[in-house]
């Protein structure tokens, strides 16, 4: 957890502590609720304490709106994959090596034109989503098959780390068909 998570669950507990505590005293004292509501009343209306009410407001807004952000700001994807450990220390690898690695060997394999990835980095290995674009005449379960062969093998002779999958979406298929008969034949 980075710092300023932390923080913000330190003030959040904080102030959750005196909200509670707070309804613990109301509970055990009811007569305390009228007293605490009057004494808010008058600070509030008679305007000597206006620039602390504005300044714990304003905190209270941005501890807020803080709050919000990082719950809703995405964890960024790991950078790098562990490839190896020993005595000496540790082997990391970026996931852009990785992806050129996918990437030249998507694209060795025969008829392949384009190759668009998505690397996902999971707990036995590395996930690949490929969106290839392969010519007219292509096979495609035949070529799909030989992505997948080369790209795992390309992936763990080079780099060591195991995949979990290899995903292969076909985006499109160029050039146009060699032509084999008139198709304008009508039978008869």
């Amino acid at each position: 957890m980075n710092m300023l998570r932390r923080f913000l669950l330190c003030l959040i507990s904080l102030v959750l502590l005196a909200v509670a505590g707070g309804l613990g005293i109301c509970a055990f004292r009811p007569d305390s609720v009228k007293f605490s509501l009057e004494r808010t009343l008058r600070v509030l209306s008679g305007g000597q304490h206006f620039w602390w009410l504005l300044l714990a407001a304003v905190v209270l807004l941005l501890l807020g709106a803080l709050c919000l952000f990082v719950s809703l700001a995405r964890k960024s994807a790991p950078t790098q994959v562990i490839i190896g450990k020993s005595e000496g220390g540790q082997v990391n690898i970026s996931m852009e090596a990785v992806d050129n690695v996918v990437k030249r060997a998507a694209l060795s394999v025969s008829g392949v034109k384009d190759v668009k990835s998505k690397l996902k980095a999971a707990n036995n290995g590395v996930s690949v989503n490929l969106q290839v674009a392969l010519p007219h005449d292509t096979n495609v379960p035949e070529t799909a098959t030989a992505i997948q062969t080369a790209v795992k093998e390309q992936l763990q002779t080079i780099t060591g780390l195991a995949v979990a999958e290899v995903a292969i979406v076909v985006t499109s298929v160029e050039g146009r068909p060699t032509k084999v008969a008139d198709t304008n034949y009508l039978g008869g």
